[in-house]
């Protein structure tokens, strides 16, 4: 599937952070393509790359199986460690597992959310190390489609260990040393995800509106809510 004019095979994601059964692969990314072809610009860092779109499946099963049947696949876990990090950190938050329980068993609205959430977090992450060239640099790649051909099975050169290793150990402290604002950010995706009922309870229908509908008030939120700079949530 063409995706910011890079070829990405949705059946050739990297491999998944949790257990996950080969029906939930297909659901997956059935809803992963429909949502794509929509052209969901306001979301386009959570839907940029292999990778992005990788932990949005981490996200979406987090939020759509019953949390006493998750597991890390801890084999995976050891070849993504930035992505294992961002992971960790939301789903350890309340706000997350708040969402959690009301997305449980609802594909669509799990997806919804996992998109919407991952959007809020990169774009936190991105404004947080723009300008450290060191960890940027190692996940640049979050970012950008130029490893969307790497072969999963190909070890990571030394360079590429060590930058990844500086980069978690970046993040983990970021987070740890501005936990109130990290939570402030998960707290305000998870009042935007509520205004988004808002919005659909009076248009009197049970599904949330398509999120290509809600761009300006991705950013208005955004902007009124969440400051760190000038940066809208689009990127």
């Amino acid at each position: 599937m063409l995706i910011n004019g890079i070829e990405i095979d949705l059946a050739k994601l990297e491999k998944p952070l949790l257990l996950v059964k080969e029906d939930e692969e297909l659901l997956f990314r059935q809803l992963i393509q429909s949502t794509l072809e929509h052209e969901l610009i306001q979301c386009q860092l959570a839907l940029s790359t292999r990778k992005t779109i990788s932990l949005v499946r981490d996200f979406w099963l987090a939020m759509y199986k019953d949390r006493e049947k998750l597991y890390i696949n801890s084999e995976h876990a050891l070849l993504y460690p930035i992505r294992l990090i961002i992971f960790e950190l939301v789903t350890q938050d309340d706000y997350f597992k708040r969402l959690s329980k009301k997305s449980f068993g609802d594909e669509w609205l799990s997806l919804i959310y996992a998109v919407v959430l991952l959007q809020f977090v990169l774009q936190w992450i991105k404004e947080r190390f723009s300008d450290n060239q060191e960890v940027y640099e190692a996940l640049i790649l979050l970012y950008r489609n130029s490893d969307d051909n790497v072969d999963d099975q190909t070890s990571p050169s030394r360079e590429q260990s060590i930058g990844q290793a500086i980069a978690v150990k970046a993040i983990r402290s970021e987070v740890r040393e501005n936990s109130q604002e990290f939570a402030s950010l998960l707290y305000q995706t998870y009042n935007f995800l509520h205004y988004l009922h808002d919005i659909e309870e009076e248009k009197e229908t049970n599904k949330l509106p398509s999120i290509k509908n809600v761009e300006d008030t991705l950013n208005r939120f955004y902007k009124k809510r969440y400051t760190t700079n000038k940066s809208t949530i689009t990127g």
